[in-house]
């Protein structure tokens, strides 16, 4: 679904290309912990993405997120190679999307990526201990700035105390742009009792 052509111009952003990228942000750095995480410490232990979100990549979420190829989803995770979890994470939730977008969208592409990821690495999957707050969910492309996007998520989600209470948990995503959604999970998942909160996304917005 992906000619190798298109594969050719894949960026990874998987650290291999010898690119130090700070562990919490999954920013290029020239040190492990970037400037700004140091600055302002994330509710998110640390962040990995396959890919640098752009050309085919960027294409390929699109499709798979507002067109619903849902084989691209076990593709790109294929595609993203090798991933190592933290010895303390047991299990995988996505991030969830509203009800009326995810009936509008006809599945929600985060658990696509993560059921494929799930398969790959064996780790199980809880889309319990996760939910969405409200029907549509805030409009984060209406944000001009990331404090925006901060502010618009904000309460966005809620966790079951039950089910994440000494749990590691792996975020998992299509993307991650400023890390605004991927943070207040984070939040929400670490004030309701989980042990770590770690994240991968297929790809990473420079």
């Amino acid at each position: 679904m992906i000619c190798p052509q298109c594969q050719d111009l894949i960026e990874p952003a998987d650290g291999a290309t010898g690119r130090t990228r700070c562990r919490h942000c999954w920013l290029p750095s020239p040190a492990p912990v970037c400037q700004d995480c140091l600055s302002r410490p994330l509710p998110l232990r640390e962040l990995r993405a396959g890919f640098v979100y752009d050309g085919p990549v960027r294409a390929a979420l699109l499709t798979l997120k507002h067109q619903g190829v849902q084989a691209l989803a076990p593709l790109l995770v294929d595609l993203a190679g090798s991933l190592q979890t933290a010895s303390d994470i047991d299990v995988i939730v996505p991030i969830p999307i509203p009800l009326l977008r995810r009936r509008r969208r006809g599945a929600n592409q985060a658990a696509l990526i993560a059921q494929a990821l799930s398969d790959r690495i064996g780790l199980p999957i809880d889309d319990a201990i996760l939910r969405r707050r409200g029907w549509w969910g805030p409009r984060q492309a209406q944000a001009q700035s990331r404090a925006d996007r901060r502010r618009i998520v904000r309460g966005a989600f809620a966790a079951d105390s039950a089910l994440a209470n000494g749990r590691g948990i792996l975020l998992v995503d299509d993307v991650a742009t400023t890390m605004a959604t991927l943070n207040e999970a984070a939040r929400v998942l670490r004030a309701a009792g989980a042990q770590a909160v770690d994240a991968w996304t297929v790809a990473r917005a420079q």
